[in-house]
Order: structure tokens, then C-alpha cells, then sequence
């Protein structure tokens, strides 16, 4: 147990510091004071969105119902984003070398990198589910000393039914894609496909929610049958019941225990079957022409090697621009069908002609939030790793390091937005002028999220990380640029919705151009200026 412990307490160290930022102060106050910040604010916005639900449903008794919706969605959630961190998280890790050389059993070395995983999207849902909870202490019609145990439990062993589905399905993709020459481009297209086919299945759920709403006397047991945990916590809350409580406990201890025995028959022989290379049978050596290449060309190369060589990586700074290409298509062939959604009274409440004389902002608003949710740049200075010193080392302007990056993300971002615009160019007929102004903002959109991401993560590497999941997904850096990005999101679509109609299209095209032309040039200084001497200042 002792070794356990300490097994656990070395990986902890190493891996799980999304809270420990460098400082070169070396104050540890100032180090964690900003993701506190940023923390204690998201849970203070939900303790006060979910008091305002609850104040809502608390005349009709259903205060309940929040507290199992909360879960489901946070459950879907994990299992989202789980099914393609967990690859990366539990092969083909850097610290493979060292663990698997020690003496300790394979089923150990599975459970510390699950536990791991455990850890994190505790701490995850803890951010969502711990305001709720508390809320549910000012609306409750009887509350007792049950609810506080429920809730506690609920809190602990909520995320494992998520990540033992996570741990099936990303073994599972891992095991497809080791079996193929390019088993990065595997990973990727598998990863993607199991996405897309979660997607499409939640297209479908209104039949299959129909049927179960036919069925059911209320919507808590809509819930159950969907996901037995969520529901589950809503009776106990309810109808406090230790028989149900102890079988839920069991239900997820067994889940766990048995995903970890099944896992640990064919850990290490999927683990070397990912970090296995994959030749050419036959390999004739001819004349080599040596190509040399200018500075930016091999910089902007060495970028896409990383990006595309990161399958955790590509699929989650890329998901949002195939999203993108999946949702230019589908306006396209079934707008008639989606059209009622926008001028329903009870749903968007949109006017036809508002929507007829204003499409280019409406395509707008849909690249926007496309450019938001692509952030790539926040990762690629961490994903150098320990190279960073080979990097620094370089006869290379700093400033022309950084700015290939941008280059590159630029260079991967824009062509697809430009496919998917033009296809609602062609569908919604726009004016020459109005593609052209959209077009230059497909640029300017992204281009602001690749600054911010790249200026992020000057301010906060993290190039001790032992697995690329860890820099993608766990990272100060990729955490702060979401929630920057969201705010943005946020703030321009209420701006634009409450200008849209009072503003010619046309003008509110050329106004939203000069504004972000406006912001790149700044955070173009900023990052020339301060961001360079944060490079230099880098080491490892």
C-alpha cells in the first residue's frame, strides 16, 4: 500500500499541476492566485444562475430535477472529451520507460494513470456540481443530514461510470489505429468518426426521448432510464433510501475494478503496439536531392509536424472547424427545415425579414464562434517540451519563432473556413462585397484567437508535462484561453444581437473589421514586445 501511495503521489507531482503556475518569484501565493480567481468566479456564476432556477421550480417542487440534469450533462461531458484524452493519458506516455521498468504489476501501473484521469475530472465537475449543491441548501423543502451524505458521495463517484466508458472507447480507437502504418492519422480519423457518430446519435435522441417520455410518469425517471446515476441521486435527495445509496456506491467500485482487470490483460501489448514503428517493406535508396528551404517555410513545417504528429491535439483544436464544414452543408441542403426553429415565438423569436436582410451577419456569428472554440496556439509552445532550449539555441529571430506559429495556424484555420463560407455564400446568395468582408473576417476572427492562445501561453508553459493530453487538456494555459475565448463569444454575440436590424449589414461589417484589425495589431505588439522577452526568458 505504501508503494501504492507513493507511486500515485510521484505521478500527482508530475502530472496533475494544472494549478501550479511558473513564477519566477518563486511566490507560491501569486503562482495559483489567477486560476483561483478564475475558478471561485465560475462557480459563484453558477451558484447564482442555478438560484435563480431553482427559484423557479421550487413553487412547483421540482428543485430536484436541476440536481440530476447538472449530472447527466456533466457525465456526457466527461465522456466527450474523455474518449479522446484518454489515449494519450494512458499510452504511449514519456514516463513509459521508467514505470514499466519497475517491479510492480500491470494492473497498478493502469489504475495510478486512471486514478490520474479520476483526479482531474473530479476536480472538473467539482467546479459545476459544488455551487448547484450548495444553491439546493436555500431551495430544499426538507433538508436533513442524508443530503449532505448523498451529495458527498454523488460528488466522489460520479465521474467513474464517465471515465470507464472513456477508458472502453479510447482503448478501443487506440487499438484500431496501432494496427495501421500512420497510426497518427488513425488515431485521428477514428477519434473523429466516434465523435461525429456521438453527435449524430444526439441528433436522433428526440425519438428516442419521445418514446422514453411515453413511457415515464415523470421527467426524474426520463433521467433514470437514460443515466441511472443522475437519476439516481435525484431519488435519494428526494426519498433517501441506504439500500440504493450502497448499490450505486457498489455498482461504480465494480465498474472500475473490472475496466481496470479487463484493461490490464492487454495494457502492455497495446502499449508497445503504439510505440511500435511501422516500415516499408522494401526500401530503395536513389539519388538524394537535398531541398533546402527558407527560414519561415521550416519553421511553419516544424509546426505542422507537431500539430499533426499530436493526434489529441488535432482533434481537439480541429473538431470545431469540421463542426464547422458539417453545419455549412447541413444549412445548406435543410435551412427550409431549420428556419421554423428561428421565428418560433416560443424559441428564438426571429422575424424572417430580420433574417433574409441580415444572412452575413448571421454567417458571421457562425464563424465567430468556430474561430473562438479553434484554439490551437495555446498548447504549441508547451508541446515543445524540452526542446525549447534547442529552439532558443537557434541563429533565429525570436519574433519570426512566434510568428510562425501564428502562420501555421493561420494556414490551417483559414482554407476551411473559407470552403465552408463560400458554400453559404453560394446557398444564401450574397453579394460579392458582403463574401469579400467576410472572407477578410474568417482571417481576423482566428487570427485573434491564435494571439491570445500564443501570448497565454507565454505567460504560463507548462514544458514539463508527461504526456501531450496533459498540455492540451490540463493546462493552465489551454484552460485560460477557453474561458477568454468564451467571454469573447459571449460578449459579441449580445452585442451583435442587439444592434442586429439597427445597423446596415454592410456597415456592421465594415465597423466589426476596423475593430478587429484594431485588436491584432495590439496583441501583434504585444506578443513582438513582451512576448518575446517571455520566450527568451523560457527554460526547463
Amino acid at each position: 500500500m505504501k508503494k501504492l501511495i507513493s507511486l500515485i503521489k510521484a505521478c500527482m507531482t508530475s502530472d496533475m499541476n494544472l494549478f501550479k503556475i511558473s513564477s519566477k518569484k518563486d511566490n507560491k501565493k501569486s503562482s495559483i492566485a489567477l486560476p483561483l480567481f478564475i475558478g471561485l468566479y465560475l462557480m459563484f456564476m453558477i451558484w447564482s444562475l442555478s438560484n435563480s432556477m431553482f427559484e423557479k421550480l421550487t413553487p412547483m417542487n421540482l428543485q430536484f430535477l436541476l440536481l440530476s440534469i447538472l449530472a447527466f450533462g456533466i457525465s456526457v461531458m466527461t465522456i466527450i472529451e474523455g474518449v479522446y484524452k484518454v489515449g494519450p493519458l494512458l499510452y504511449n506516455c514519456k514516463d513509459d520507460q521508467l514505470l514499466l521498468s519497475l517491479p510492480i504489476k500491470r494492473s497498478t501501473v493502469l489504475f495510478v494513470r486512471i486514478f490520474k484521469f479520476y483526479l482531474f475530472e473530479l476536480l472538473f465537475n467539482s467546479l459545476f456540481l459544488l455551487p448547484v449543491m450548495i444553491a439546493y441548501l436555500r431551495w430544499a423543502n426538507d433538508l436533513s443530514w442524508t443530503y449532505y451524505l448523498t451529495s458527498i458521495i454523488m460528488l466522489l463517484f460520479l465521474p467513474v461510470i464517465p471515465i470507464v466508458i472513456s477508458c472502453i472507447i479510447g482503448s478501443i480507437t487506440s487499438s484500431l489505429s496501432s494496427r495501421f502504418k500512420y497510426k497518427n492519422i488513425a488515431q485521428i480519423v477514428v477519434s473523429m468518426i466516434v465523435l461525429m457518430g456521438i453527435m449524430l446519435l444526439s441528433f436522433n435522441l428526440n425519438n428516442i426521448l419521445n418514446y422514453i417520455i411515453s413511457n415515464a410518469t415523470s421527467i426524474n425517471d426520463v433521467i433514470t432510464k437514460i443515466y441511472y446515476p443522475a437519476g439516481i441521486y435525484a431519488s435519494l435527495v428526494t426519498n433517501f433510501n441506504l439500500g440504493d445509496l450502497l448499490i450505486f456506491i457498489l455498482v461504480n467500485i465494480t465498474l472500475f475494478v473490472v475496466t481496470i482487470f479487463i484493461l490490464s490483460r492487454f495494457y502492455f501489448t497495446l502499449n508497445s503496439r503504439v510505440k511500435k514503428i511501422t516500415t516499408s517493406k522494401k526500401t530503395k535508396i536513389k539519388n538524394i536531392i537535398i531541398k533546402k528551404n527558407s527560414i519561415n517555410a521550416s519553421l511553419i513545417k516544424k509546426e505542422f509536424n507537431m500539430f499533426f504528429q499530436t493526434p489529441v491535439f488535432v482533434i481537439n483544436a480541429g473538431f470545431a472547424l469540421v463542426l464547422f464544414i458539417i453545419i455549412s452543408i447541413v444549412l445548406t441542403i435543410k435551412f427550409d427545415d431549420i428556419l421554423p426553429l428561428l421565428t418560433d415565438p416560443n424559441g428564438m423569436n426571429l422575424s424572417l425579414d430580420l433574417i433574409n436582410n441580415n444572412t452575413s451577419i448571421f454567417i458571421f456569428l457562425i464563424i465567430m464562434v468556430t474561430a473562438f472554440m479553434t484554439s490551437i496556439t495555446n498548447s504549441l509552445i508547451s508541446l515543445e517540451g524540452r526542446n525549447i532550449n534547442i529552439l532558443k539555441s537557434l541563429p533565429i529571430n525570436p519574433k519570426k519563432i512566434l510568428m510562425s506559429k501564428i502562420y501555421s495556424c493561420l494556414i490551417i484555420t483559414t482554407p476551411i473556413l473559407f470552403i465552408g463560407s463560400i458554400i453559404l455564400f453560394i446557398k444564401f446568395k450574397l453579394s460579392i462585397i458582403e463574401a469579400i468582408l467576410l472572407l477578410i473576417l474568417s482571417i481576423l476572427v482566428p487570427l485573434v484567437s491564435h494571439f491570445i492562445g500564443l501570448i497565454i501561453n507565454l505567460k504560463y508553459p507548462k514544458l514539463d508535462a508527461e504526456n501531450s493530453a496533459e498540455v492540451v487538456k490540463q493546462s493552465t494555459s489551454s484552460f485560460l484561453s477557453v474561458m477568454i475565448g468564451m467571454v469573447l463569444l459571449m460578449i459579441n454575440v449580445v452585442v451583435i444581437i442587439n444592434i442586429i436590424g439597427k445597423i446596415n449589414s454592410l456597415l456592421l461589417l465594415f465597423i466589426l473589421i476596423a475593430i478587429y484589425s484594431f485588436i491584432n495589431i495590439i496583441l501583434y505588439l504585444r506578443l513582438t514586445k513582451k512576448g518575446v522577452k517571455e520566450f527568451n526568458e523560457l527554460t526547463i
